[in-house]
């Protein structure tokens, strides 16, 4: 057995020792007056004896103490193997990534990207570069997320060159970071610049084993770049709209890689994970110490002493007592720790219907605000979006942080089933408890879905009308046409049988008398209703036809 904070022993033990000793020895006024043989024949029984009560209350503390230093019991080294693939991110962070056609900026925008990258990525090795007109290593390839995610966070570039979007640069520099290492992938987010021709990068990438992935953050309609308080303009005093390259798709085909247009949902780092997954991986092992943490039971222990030395219980019962009271709180106890252990595990290792069960389990017997937040996340984890939220529903605390946490994933929660103004309102209320970035953000960005959401509503309700109104005129002409045959037969009718009237009965028609007659009803026919099929023929001719 070993003790992993050791130090805790030496400045609480000793001491609280001492103190128990003089404790024990202070006699109390009754006891330096009278006899210990007349003081048992006085005495009632009460409950336990006050040296008893006082070694138990000790010998709590002393457990605890004990707890406190983390006894573990260490079986041995282990070698823990996994397959895991690297990848190279290069973030552009050229003049033309302030424009504003993603919030707040393209270039922020990115980073939440590469953020929620790192997130999600399980078996993945991350390294990170920012280029424009030259390359910049912001960390070395590496597991720890923690690490990238503060590097990225504090990636400042306000003192750098931001002049050109020099692809080939970044490529160079992830070439540098792989070292003799194979294969090489990389993972480009940039609005693609303004070169039409991508040769020396294809020829580069090709000859040195890139495989190539593109993340498109800039819309074709593109957007101004806002600079010293105005737009950028050109020589001509023109003002610069920069719109997102498409030629640069032709880096990602030729490589074998992908090209995937960015989007405000998290569709695109889905996307990219996917094609990410095929990618070919590598053996890595890591030693680690097998060891099992002992406190929790030693914490057990030291609990259930604190408790009889509380209580009032005859001594001469205690000793039938304690073991069913020992038995019965342990086999409580550690159910619970390894229920709350087994969900931990689940959650973290990304098996959230495992983990679901688990804090199901807990929030069912405990029934604290931490359980049904827990179990909240875990469901929001499995995309249970509708549980998710009436687990987050039961959440009732005074405590603000917690309060602030659980609205603001009520809110992503509603965000994810397009239900943008609960989400809204959710963001909301988490703001005024706490002013919170992502919160703001998700907030900004709940407000614009809500409008194009609210937009394409309203297209539809004008094709149901137009429709409505294409079948009331169809109908209409239907009835027209009905109303024309019947007045033409009724017509027809009066000239057949003014016609026969003339003729004799057993006299047959002349031929010229029917060639009358077919002209007549030539003449008299229903006319043809004209009705638009409902396609889209496609275009044909010119290909090369801009699609904005």
């Amino acid at each position: 057995m070993k003790f992993l904070s050791f130090e805790f022993i030496p400045l609480m033990l000793v001491p609280s020792l001492i103190l128990l000793y003089l404790v024990l020895t202070n006699k109390s006024m009754i006891e330096r007056i009278f006899e210990s043989e007349l003081l048992q024949k006085l005495k009632i029984d009460q409950g336990l004896p006050k040296k008893m009560r006082l070694s138990l209350l000790f010998g709590a503390l002393f457990l605890m103490i004990i707890a406190l230093a983390r006894p573990v019991y260490q079986k041995g080294i282990v070698e823990v193997a996994s397959l895991r693939a690297n990848l190279v991110v290069a973030l552009d962070i050229s003049r033309s990534m302030k424009a504003k056609d993603f919030y707040p900026n393209r270039l922020e925008f990115a980073k939440k990207k590469i953020q929620e990258l790192i997130d999600k990525a399980n078996n993945l090795s991350i390294g990170i570069l920012a280029f424009a007109k030259d390359a910049y290593i912001v960390s070395p390839i590496t597991d720890d997320k923690a690490s990238l995610t503060y590097l990225l966070g504090r990636l400042h570039t306000n003192d750098l060159s931001l002049h050109g979007t020099n692809i080939l640069s970044a490529l160079m520099s992830a070439k540098l970071l792989y070292g003799n290492k194979t294969p090489r992938n990389i993972l480009i987010v940039t609005d693609g610049g303004d070169k039409k021709d991508f040769k020396d990068e294809i020829a580069y990438a090709k000859e040195n084993g890139f495989k190539v992935f593109i993340l498109g953050v800039a819309t074709k309609e593109g957007a101004p770049i806002e600079e010293d308080g105005g737009y950028l303009k050109d020589k001509k005093g023109n003002i610069v709209i920069t719109k997102l390259n498409t030629n640069i798709v032709k880096l990602a085909k030729a490589t074998g890689g992908e090209f995937v247009q960015a989007r405000f949902d998290s569709g695109d780092i889905q996307e990219i994970l996917k094609k990410l997954g095929g990618l070919q991986k590598e053996k890595k092992t890591q030693k680690i110490v097998d060891q099992t943490e002992l406190y929790p039971y030693v914490l057990i222990f030291a609990l259930l002493l604190l408790f009889l030395s509380f209580f009032d219980i005859p001594h001469k019962k205690i000793a039938f007592l304690l073991p069913f009271v020992l038995s019965l709180h342990l086999h409580a106890a550690m159910m619970d720790f390894q229920i709350i252990k087994n969900a931990k595990e689940a959650y973290d290792k990304g098996h959230y219907k495992e983990a679901v069960k688990e804090f199901e389990k807990i929030a069912s017997q405990k029934q604290t605000p931490q359980s049904y937040y827990d179990l909240g996340n875990a469901l929001y984890k499995a995309k249970k979006y509708k549980a998710a939220i009436k687990a987050y529903n039961k959440v009732q605390t005074q405590n603000k942080e917690l309060e602030f946490r659980k609205l603001h994933n009520l809110g992503n929660s509603y965000f994810q089933l397009k239900n943008y103004k609960k989400a809204i309102q959710m963001y909301e209320k988490a703001l005024q408890l706490k002013q919170d970035k992502d919160t703001k953000f998700n907030l900004e960005l709940a407000k614009k879905m809500l409008k194009k959401q609210q937009k394409k509503q309203n297209k539809e309700q004008q094709k149901n009308k137009q429709k409505q109104k294409g079948k009331q005129n169809k109908k209409n002409q239907n009835q027209n046409a009905t109303k024309q045959k019947k007045e033409q037969k009724q017509k027809s009718g009066k000239k057949q049988s003014a016609n026969k009237a003339k003729v004799h009965k057993n006299e047959p028609i002349s031929r010229r008398e029917e060639k009358k007659w077919l002209k007549l009803i030539q003449k008299n026919s229903a006319p043809t209703l004209l009705f638009k099929a409902p396609i889209k023929p496609k275009k044909e001719g010119n290909t090369n036809e801009n699609p904005w």
